[in-house]
């Protein structure tokens, strides 16, 4: 599959290197191992709009868990590849937001897509709690859209 997507809407890009233990016998990227590209560009992507990631994502008193997690495989990557690792924020709900990721070789063959929704719990009582209003604005203010608060 070619890149016949349209990937311009993502601002926020990270790139990295495929390692050999991220690989199967056959040289090819484990297909668990997205979920980790993910996971870090999406921290990335946190600390690009100014956001300190010191051992837990914490702002404002508030704790982030993944409750769903979705790839979408189109061509493998393998051992050297060169990856460019493209994320938005999507979605913003009142306590949920969901990231959309598209993973692009160096050669414009896309590799992987994929969603992550994670929800804002309180650190005390670990109960859903309103996204913080920092977070909100500078998400909003990085990706050039509002993104309304719904229902979640």
């Amino acid at each position: 599959m070619s890149t016949d997507k349209n990937l311009s809407p993502f601002n926020f890009k990270y790139n990295r290197e495929v390692k050999t233990y991220e690989v199967d016998f056959q040289h090819v990227v484990h297909n668990a191992i997205y979920f980790y590209y993910f996971e870090e560009a999406r921290i990335e992507y946190l600390k690009n709009l100014g956001f300190s990631i010191k051992g837990e994502i914490t702002i404002s008193n508030s704790q982030f868990v993944v409750v769903h997690n979705q790839a979408d495989y189109h061509e493998p990557a393998r051992l050297g590849d060169m990856l460019e690792i493209l994320v938005r924020m999507s979605k913003i709900g009142r306590s949920s937001f969901t990231y959309e990721m598209e993973i692009v070789r160096e050669d414009g063959r896309h590799i992987c897509s994929g969603l992550t929704t994670v929800v804002t719990i309180d650190r005390e009582n670990g109960h859903p709690k309103p996204i913080p209003e920092s977070l909100r604005k500078s998400v909003e203010n990085f990706e050039g859209v509002a993104l309304n608060a719904a229902a979640d």
